[in-house]
């Protein structure tokens, strides 16, 4: 029988993508919080991370070999802390008395975004409360299971299916509705296929550490979205260019992570945007 692959936040984009790839390898047993969830071949789990001991139960009963820990709620600050806090404390503790490897998602966002690119060495120092909770989140990942992999992304796109992000943007060029997206914003957009592959490959060979998991090409948030506009077809004459600085938001400006190392230990590739697009998507 193949081993069992925990995987939290099946709902989710990611969460979804890794449950599909990782079969036939792995057994697969994946947990969400209050969707109604079908994915054939997969066990689905109702779990409140937020429960200690509810937590530890699942731990004990399906005994996996690794978790992939991608549940996250941005909601609330309320929600931030202990969901992304105290869920993933919940989590670790569990996992350590286990024995698993632990795959923990993590994102730039623990960054400034004033000193890229970032390498997985550098110290986070994160400006919102999003950051401030992944990056706590990290702490304690690395402070309880020191042979875990704690990986930063940046944002995730796909086109089976589109990503929340792209389906936004398309939906206001179809409608001609009014975008904005920021050219002082820049990020390391990375496909969603790749990424669960690298994930996949982390769990499998049990690989610890900080990884950069991200395109990389960085992009800014105006480029990107021009990109995907004409992949599909759309005049991306309908985005405006716009700048964060004179938003008024409090938002890191450049989140460049550097994954020069991730790529050298993985086979899994990383492609940048204008690659992906020019292969991939539907035009």
């Amino acid at each position: 029988m193949a081993d069992t692959l925990l995987i939290t936040g099946a709902s989710g984009y990611l969460g979804s993508h890794l449950a599909r790839q990782a079969r036939p390898t792995w057994r697969i047993i994946a947990t969400t919080f209050s969707h109604t969830l079908t994915l054939p071949g997969v066990g689905i789990v109702r779990l409140d991370i937020r429960d200690a001991e509810a937590v530890t139960a699942l731990i004990d009963a399906v005994h996996p070999r690794a978790i992939i820990h991608t549940a996250f709620d941005m909601s609330s600050p309320e929600a931030m802390q202990s969901v992304i806090v105290e869920g993933t404390r919940n989590l670790a503790l569990a996992v350590a008395a286990s024995g698993a490897h632990m795959v923990h998602m993590s994102t730039d966002m623990v960054f400034d975004g004033e000193r890229a690119p970032y390498s997985p060495g550098d110290p986070p120092q994160p400006i919102t409360p999003y950051g401030c909770a992944k990056a706590e989140a990290e702490q304690i990942v690395a402070s309880t299971l020191p042979r875990a992999a704690i990986v930063r992304t940046s944002l995730i796109y796909g086109f089976a299916p589109l990503d929340p992000r792209t389906t936004w943007v398309l939906d206001c060029l179809r409608r001609r509705m009014p975008i904005t997206l920021f050219t002082d914003e820049v990020r390391s957009p990375v496909w969603v296929e790749q990424l669960s592959a690298a994930l996949l490959e982390l769990a499998e060979r049990e690989l610890p550490g900080i990884w950069h998991l991200a395109g990389p090409e960085p992009i800014d948030r105006y480029g990107f979205g021009v990109n995907l506009a004409r992949a599909f077809g759309q005049d991306p004459t309908g985005i405006t260019a716009g700048l964060s600085r004179n938003s008024g938001l409090l938002r890191p400006r450049d989140l460049t992570l550097d994954v020069a190392s991730s790529q050298a230990a993985l086979r899994a590739p990383l492609w940048g945007v204008e690659q992906v697009v020019a292969q991939l998507a539907p035009t």
